[in-house]
């Protein structure tokens, strides 16, 4: 469940007043008053003033503003507090200035928010990893009381802590527009928000590290806004630091100091697959259907990384599960398949189950064993499996885990996670300055503080089935003995 009240796009507007007449002030109010009681039903009221959906305004003080210096939830009370108050807060509010807006002009405006896991989310390991997502903005130069997305959107891994604080930097990856159009010719970001179930399932799986083993497949990993391959990607890096000891994570960060001069520039040097992501995993598949949505994957694959002689590889896939043609068999079966938010709908469930059960390695160890997927380095006590998550109001998922349990006789398990976030209100600096300065800068102002709960669902396959597609006892869904109708669980 999302709770918020603040509507954020790619246009945002910049806040300035302009003086006008008393008198003429008070004959408008007037006027606008009297045609309000005159036209408008009383139960519109609560919410005319609400900003336009496209547009959202940063000059006046949000239900979260406060001024700190700490980071997440605990840091700023959330909305329904603020609705109970009493009438001696309310007063309390009355005297409290109005910010005042910044001139941007000349400077680059950061809008930067911060993601992870919340307290009671049932992972192997909890405050595993933060996500930082960084957007740029620049004043309209046609209207300058607006501002326009410049830059990719760049996402920092960053420690993970229990404590409000603004942990060190990790790793960064930055994620262009997917397209060149005539309004988005650098390829800006489009704005907040569009990436928010794409973080949730990395910090979900930096949580788990312990899936992250062997050969990892992402299903359908196109995502939005230029998100291409992401999840896969981030989620082997993310999974590996999350499992680093203290000293191993003293070390990392020297080795990164000093492999770059300044770690915060953006298009930094390009990292080996085998010095960020696990030991254990041997080959990272990514995956899609549209050929257009895999040139993303290989233009993140070069942007970000270079190939070594030795594990892990990393390759691009065409899988078209939605819309199979022919038997499924697969080049290889894996140890993990990662899926974020995918299409549940009838009868798409039903194919992704049959992809699924086909593409994901046994969970017996001595069949995984025989095959050329069971190389060293894996830890055998963990199965084969199968890990999706998305928003908790998808209602479709029971459909998918009908069509695992009693269409493959699979061990499906769900659960609910939920994902703290908190953006801040725009900082700046003099274009041209390195974004390290924005670590000098006194103080940053909460603008939102909201959670989101997510459903996650695993499953595995029965203990007695060996692999490959073999044994029609297990596939009832493919051999008829089960015709996959959708009656409710």
């Amino acid at each position: 469940t999302t709770t918020t009240t603040t509507t954020t796009t790619t246009t945002m507007m910049i806040l300035h007043r302009r003086p006008k007449s008393p008198a003429l002030l008070c004959i408008a109010l007037l006027v606008h008053v009297g045609i309000a009681f005159l036209w408008i039903p009383q139960a519109v009221f609560s919410w005319l003033s609400l900003p336009p959906l496209s547009r959202t305004s940063v000059g006046a003080r949000s239900a979260f503003g406060r001024t700190t210096t700490t980071l997440l939830s605990s840091a700023a009370p959330d909305e329904e507090v603020h609705q109970n108050d009493d009438d001696d807060d309310d007063d309390d509010d009355d005297e409290e200035t109005e910010r005042i807006p910044e001139d941007y002009t000349g400077k680059t405006i950061y809008q930067r928010t911060f993601y992870r896991l919340s307290s009671d989310s049932q992972v192997q390991l909890p405050n595993a990893m933060m996500i930082e997502e960084r957007l740029r903005f620049l004043l309209d130069a046609t209207d300058p009381e607006y501002m326009l997305p410049t830059g990719p959107r760049t996402l920092i891994l960053r420690e993970g802590t229990e404590e409000d604080d603004i942990t060190a930097e990790l790793f960064r990856i930055d994620l262009p527009s997917p397209t060149k159009t005539g309004s988005n010719p650098d390829r800006a970001h489009n704005g907040p928000r569009s990436l928010d179930n794409e973080i949730a399932t990395i910090l979900y799986l930096a949580s788990n590290p312990k899936w992250i083993q062997g050969d990892v497949l992402e299903l359908s990993c196109g995502g939005t806004t230029g998100a291409s391959g992401v999840v896969g990607l981030l989620s082997c890096v993310a999974s590996k630091l999350a499992s680093m000891t203290s000293d191993e994570l003293k070390v990392y960060k020297q080795e990164r100091k000093l492999a770059k001069a300044d770690v915060l520039a953006l298009n930094g040097g390009r990292d080996n697959f085998s010095s960020v992501f696990p030991q254990g995993v041997h080959h990272l598949t990514l995956s899609d259907e549209s050929p257009e949505s895999l040139q993303g994957v290989d233009e993140m694959i070069q942007r970000h990384f270079r190939g070594s002689t030795s594990s892990p590889n990393v390759s691009v896939q065409q899988i078209e599960w939605s819309h199979p043609s022919g038997k499924r068999r697969y080049e290889r079966e894996y140890r993990t398949v990662v899926g974020s938010d995918l299409d549940l709908s009838f009868p798409t469930a039903k194919e992704l189950s049959k992809t699924v059960a086909n593409i994901l390695l046994p969970s017996n160890e001595l069949a995984a064993a025989n095959m050329k997927e069971g190389r060293p380095g894996i830890d055998p006590g963990i199965p084969a499996t199968f890990v999706h998550l998305c928003p908790d109001y998808r209602d479709e998922t029971q459909y998918l885990r009908q069509f695992l349990e009693k269409g493959h006789l699979m061990t499906v398990r769900t659960n609910y996670v939920s994902m703290e976030r908190l953006q801040f209100y725009f900082q700046s600096l003099p274009q041209g300055s390195p974004e390290s300065d924005l670590d000098q800068l006194d103080e940053m102002e909460v603008q939102e503080d909201i959670s989101r709960d997510y459903q996650s669902m695993t499953a595995i396959h029965s203990p007695d089935y060996a692999g490959e597609g073999l044994g029609e006892y297990f596939f009832p869904l493919e051999t008829g003995a089960y015709e996959g109708g959708l009656n409710r669980m």
